[in-house]
């Protein structure tokens, strides 16, 4: 599995910068050799990669995080072969959903589209590699192990993720939201790794 690591994490979508066009110079009917007398573009400076997000950026992330885990958790809902591990995948889609529509309800509070940055980008690409990796393995204990492997991962990543997306906002209700979140993201890791051992 492709883990997102801590700076990946840390890194935000780097921003273009507007130059400002010179102005042409007038016409005369001499010969002007341009090159002399146009002044040099000014320097572009870059933003920095920690520059802080929109919260339309914010909201985007945490609902790709959160779409990411009920696809993910229905393949393990449907095709899980232990009891268990099946109960815990419904249990992720129904949490994950819930989450999920939370986060659409307070971007319509906010009146807020939400806006995909590098990191939405990643993750999307993410969930679609770990779908089709869950998908090649074997129904039966390869396809739990891999699934509860990867719960495991996800959540810690999440976890994370939760912490850098709200040094990246003032938003008191993204912060309220993100806040409220944690606890239940913590409580889904501590029962993956639980159940992985005993898949295991």
């Amino acid at each position: 599995m492709k883990k997102i690591s801590s700076t990946r994490l840390k890194s935000a979508l780097a921003l273009g910068a507007f130059g400002i066009l010179a102005a042409c110079s007038p016409k005369n009917d001499q010969t002007v050799d341009t090159l002399a007398t146009t002044p040099p573009a000014p320097a572009v400076t870059p933003v920095p990669a920690d520059a802080a997000w929109t919260d339309a950026n914010v909201v985007d992330v945490l609902t790709v995080a959160n779409q990411g885990e009920v696809d993910y958790s229905q393949i393990g809902a449907e095709k899980a072969t232990r009891a268990d591990v099946k109960k815990y995948a419904k249990l992720m889609v129904k949490d994950h959903g819930a989450m999920l529509d939370a986060v659409k309800s307070l971007a319509t509070k906010l009146n807020v589209t939400p806006a995909a940055n590098d990191k939405a980008n990643g993750l999307k690409e993410e969930t679609t590699k770990d779908i089709n990796d869950l998908n090649g393995k074997t129904v039966g204990k390869d396809f739990d192990n891999e699934f509860m492997e990867e719960q495991v991962d996800m959540h810690q990543e999440t976890l994370d993720l939760l912490t850098d997306l709200d040094s990246r906002t003032t938003n008191a209700d993204l912060k309220a939201a993100i806040a409220e979140a944690r606890p239940k993201v913590q409580a889904h890791l501590d029962q993956a790794k639980a159940l992985k051992d005993k898949v295991d």
